[in-house]
């Protein structure tokens, strides 16, 4: 191999052939080949160049790169794919963690750092009187990564050592999370050097001890801290506390004041602090910054997470603590105010907010409640109505008596609310038949999921009167399991009417019928129901859709066609595809490169696991760790 002099880089063109003919060389020209790719400034290739390695290299060459204090190119990749075989290279990291030479125990405890494996706790202990100092401080944030509090005795001397040794420690310990450290750490407070990481590692741990700590060291020395960092460190662990702790005397007035400060960076935190706190005069203005920093309202701030005496406040706000409210009465049900809560809901709300109401109402049942679900659900439009569906029957008595009551209902809304209340289906099924058109249809778009009904409708009849009108509806209720004998009509309509709902429902129904239609339709030239009608058919699956998607995917000079082509072929191929699939491995767009690795996974055979192996060194991470997966699921490489 001429290319092979490390000093000369080939070209672009010359390492895309080579990558591509690595999985058939010999061993020893592999190894060859790779240490010229690993060398290679583009990115892409030298990540491809280490996959392969990963997979294709012996312990032996591997350890050989560790090894090389002459080449820290060839040393760097040999890191970087013990790493990447994951599980594989726990072994070997275990039996170079005691190599006489230092730079070699040292990657492997960097292996061992990156893969996490619990097994290496003990190993990893022995290696903490390192004659070097580099291998001992990575050996003690390998056993922080680990998390297990038994180590903390460890690794409490090197708090009051070797400063690069302290740093780590205090890291470590903050990562083990153990209270255990909490009195530890605090004594490095007011260290020049260490005291901020002694801050963080504190909040990391948490609980009322450290957030003790935390508070006197702010109150006693905030002139000289960064409030916002300490703050924010504060507030971290105060909402994580399980109940309101004693306040530390001061720290309220001090928070307070903060509150009136004019940068928003730190008035946010101390406003969690106070509301973290518990109840105090500050509620009001610390919850108005929460508002003013735009927190999102689909999810509850940490510092109102243990807050339910602010239910009734939030209930009743005109903006989004509304929303937090809703999530407040979902976490304490027991808590929530009837008439705050009926009032928050005759409001007008953000449509996104329904999701968070289905949350709160399966919590509580009242007839007011029920009441106010009703008027609430009058108001949306029929496409957010669905939205509260989940939470209807849970109201479903107090519901039913309600319909029966109250005069104020249009009678589409009386009937869509019967049927998802499950009332009686006849009865619903001769009132539909009744409704003007355009009223059935708003109610029959609601409900295509109720089959015991819809198998009572009349929906060849309507189809022949409405095709276009009643089809699509019709596809969707034959999904759910409507009528059984749609299937003909449904065919004929996809012929007169294509359309998007039709050509979804042939597909997720299986419908092979429907196949020689469907594949006529890929003919007429309009794009956005090709890529429809390229998904349904893989969903049906065949000789002919197989053929067919096969044909789309070489020939379609449209990308985005030819790309949803290989993956519909990828639902149903069998293994007469396999080969097409292995041409397609070097395609240029990595979706369908992805949907090969699926393919030539799904059929282990020596030819495809070459393939699969040159795929587990793709530049695109999701395709090289699937394929990887792929492999390893078979005991490929091992």
């Amino acid at each position: 191999m001429a290319q092979s002099n490390p000093q000369s880089e080939p070209s672009w063109e010359e390492c895309i052939e080579l990558l591509e003919r690595l999985p058939s060389m010999s061993v020893p020209e592999r190894v060859e080949a790779i240490a010229l790719l690993v060398r290679n400034s583009s990115p892409g290739i030298r990540g491809r160049a280490l996959r392969m390695g990963a997979a294709a290299l012996s312990d032996d060459v591997l350890t050989s790169y560790l090894r090389n204090d002459d080449d820290g190119v060839l040393r760097n990749a040999g890191l970087e794919m013990l790493k990447m075989r994951g599980n594989r290279g726990f072994s070997l990291a275990i039996h170079l963690l005691k190599d006489p030479d230092y730079d070699v125990a040292l990657q492997a405890v960097l292996i061992l750092d990156h893969l996490k494996d619990p097994r290496a706790l003990e190993a990893l202990r022995g290696q903490l009187r390192h004659e070097d100092i580099n291998v001992v401080q990575a050996v003690i944030v390998a056993i922080g990564h680990l998390g297990d509090a038994r180590t903390i005795p460890d690794l409490l001397p090197y708090l009051e050592g070797e400063s690069w040794l302290q740093v780590a420690a205090v890291e470590a310990l903050g990562d083990i999370r153990s209270p255990v450290a909490v009195p530890h750490l605090a004594q490095l407070l007011t260290d020049l050097m260490v005291g901020p990481m002694a801050a963080e590692a504190l909040a990391r741990i948490g609980g009322e001890e450290a957030y003790r700590f935390l508070a006197e060291h702010w109150l006693r020395f905030r002139q000289e801290l960064d409030t916002e960092t300490t703050l924010g460190l504060l507030a971290h662990v105060l909402e994580g506390l399980p109940k309101f702790p004693e306040e530390a005397e001061g720290l309220r007035p001090a928070l307070a004041q903060q509150l009136q400060g004019e940068s928003a960076s730190i008035r946010l935190p101390a406003a969690r602090c106070l509301l973290a706190l518990g109840p105090g005069s500050e509620d009001r203005a610390a919850l108005e910054q929460l508002v003013d920093q735009q927190l999102d309202p689909l999810l509850l701030p940490a510092c109102l997470s243990g807050r339910r005496d602010l239910i009734a406040r939030l209930l009743l706000s005109p903006d989004q603590r509304r929303a937090w409210g809703f999530l407040l009465c979902a976490r304490f049900p027991e808590h929530i105010p009837t008439e705050e809560l009926v009032t928050a809901l005759s409001r007008p709300m953000e449509p996104e907010w329904l999701e968070l109401l289905v949350r709160t109402l399966s919590k509580v049942e009242s007839r007011r409640v029920a009441s106010a679900l009703l008027d609430l659900y009058r108001s949306l439009g029929s496409g957010e109505r669905s939205a509260l569906a989940p939470v209807l029957t849970a109201h479903g008595s107090h519901l039913r008596t309600l319909l029966s009551e109250r005069d104020d209902l249009q009678t589409k809304t009386r009937l869509v609310l019967s049927v998802l209340l499950e009332e009686r289906v006849e009865t619903a099924a001769a009132e539909i038949q009744q409704l003007p058109e355009e009223d059935r249809l708003e109610v029959l778009a609601q409900i295509t999921d109720r089959s015991a009904l819809t198998r009572l409708l009349p929906w060849r009849q309507w189809i022949e009167l409405s095709p276009d009108r009643y089809g699509p509806i019709a596809a969707e209720v034959a999904v759910h399991g409507g009528p059984r004998d749609l299937r003909p009509q449904l065919r004929s309509l996809l012929e007169q009417f294509p359309g998007p709902e039709l050509v979804r429902a042939m597909g997720e129904l299986g419908d092979s019928e429907s196949v020689p239609t469907l594949v006529a339709l890929l003919q007429g030239g309009d794009g956005a129901l090709d890529l429809i009608v390229l998904e349904s058919l893989g969903r049906i699956g065949g000789p002919q859709v197989r053929r067919t998607l096969r044909d789309v995917a070489e020939g379609s000079g449209d990308a985005k066609r030819a790309r949803i082509a290989y993956r519909a072929l990828s639902l149903c191929a069998t293994d007469e595809d396999d080969a097409f699939f292995r041409d397609a491995a070097d395609h240029g767009d990595w979706y369908v490169r992805l949907a090969c690795a699926e393919v030539l996974g799904r059929f282990q055979r020596p030819e495809n696991l070459s393939v699969l192996a040159q795929l587990a060194s793709d530049p695109v991470s999701i395709v090289a760790q699937r394929a990887m997966a792929l492999l390893e699921s078979e005991g490929v490489g091992k």
